[in-house]
């Protein structure tokens, strides 16, 4: 199969180069190989391999953010108004201080961004007499709907310097200590991060952590369309069904009623093996 020079100059030639690397490095065909036409395969199941984990990514995203979502408004409701008697030193930071020092860093602020980003979607429903939001202020869900699928892990991990509220958001993941036994029965070897002077569930939190980033990683190279050639598809179907599992017992049947087994199947090398037997 010949590719011409102007498919490789619209791809990206330096984009397209991961494809021909991997197909080289394979050891699958003979060093004279002409292995464009090969890569440009490896092209088309890198697209259907990305369609294939975004058909499960969402499920997580939504279902973490939702869960954290409802402790953090729990945990609100909890607080009571304390009058300050001194603006020069206050002992106690405010509530919501607190979670947007989980949210925001110190380069960014990703609350006022979603916020912005929310609006600019307003002006665009002014403009179109046609739309469903049509004539509608922006509302909670609209703001919170910009929040990234990093904000969440990302809050579990700052919650490491505010213990109080790392109790809180782990309170997301009621089912997490089944989950782990679940995962030591698969792998008996396995062990969680830290020392085993860490408290538990600071050592639970940061294998979700883990868990959450290596999913996270692998959908922003989706939304990026780069390679997932080295990708453990195995590991992320196991690292997704943790955190479901975690969330409660129930959410990996209804959430996956397939049991994501196309991810089982998903290996690069094995379409090279096909056009190999087919003399490509």
């Amino acid at each position: 199969m010949s590719v011409s020079s102007d498919a490789f100059h619209r791809l990206g030639r330096s984009r397209f180069q991961a494809y021909v690397d991997f197909a080289r490095n394979s050891g699958i065909f003979p060093a004279t190989t002409e292995v464009d036409g090969i890569a440009m395969e490896l092209y088309r199941w890198n697209a259907e391999a990305s369609a294939v984990l975004m058909r499960y990514i969402p499920w997580i995203e939504v279902l973490v953010r939702n869960a954290i979502d409802e402790q953090l408004r729990l945990w609100l409701s909890w607080q009571t108004p304390q009058p300050y008697d001194d603006w020069i030193d206050v002992a106690d930071t405010h509530p919501m201080d607190r979670i947007r020092a989980l949210i925001n860093t110190a380069e960014k602020d990703y609350l006022s961004e979603a916020r912005r980003t929310a609006l600019s979607k307003k002006r665009f429903w002014r403009s179109d007499q046609s739309h469903p939001r049509h004539g509608d202020e922006i509302d909670r869900d609209d703001v919170f709907a910009q929040l990234t699928f990093g904000t969440w892990d990302g809050m579990l991990s700052r919650a490491a310097n505010d213990p109080e509220l790392a109790r809180i958001l782990m309170g997301a993941f009621p089912n997490i200590e089944n989950a782990w036994e679940s995962e030591t029965r698969r792998m008996p070897n396995s062990s969680l991060p830290g020392n085993e002077s860490d408290s538990r569930e600071d050592r639970l939190r940061r294998e979700l952590i883990s868990r959450l980033k290596g999913i996270r990683v692998v959908r922003n190279r989706i939304g990026h369309d780069e390679n997932l050639l080295r990708v453990n598809f195995p590991k992320i179907r196991h690292d997704m069904y943790f955190v479901l599992n975690s969330l409660g017992a129930d959410y990996p049947r209804w959430a996956f009623p397939d049991k994501a087994e196309l991810l089982k199947r998903l290996n690069p090398v094995q379409v090279l093996e096909q056009l190999e037997r087919k003399g490509k």
